[in-house]
């Protein structure tokens, strides 16, 4: 059960990093984009490690599935709402 929850939080963050470094291309800001960059690429190694490790396991790639889909709505969600707040 540790296995399959420590999957799904690192592929939530993976994804909702990855959302954010998207989201931050159309900034203008290049810290903003580093940091989203170094996080995506960051949590994307430890990922991989994971899915490696778990190649053959079904239940941890619907748990990969699962996360990454939740991962990207949420950051999308919040890039909305606090990132992208247009001024009046």
């Amino acid at each position: 059960m540790i296995e399959i929850l420590k999957m799904f939080a690192l592929v939530v963050l993976q994804n909702a990093s990855f959302t954010l470094v998207s989201r931050a291309r159309n900034s203008n800001s290049l810290t903003f984009h580093a940091i989203a960059s170094v996080a995506s690429n960051g949590i994307w190694l430890l990922v991989i490690k994971n899915v490696v490790q778990n190649f053959d396991n079904t239940k941890m790639m619907l748990v990969y599935l699962v996360g990454s889909v939740i991962g990207s709505l949420v950051m999308h969600h919040i890039s909305m709402k606090y990132f992208e707040k247009k001024k009046p």
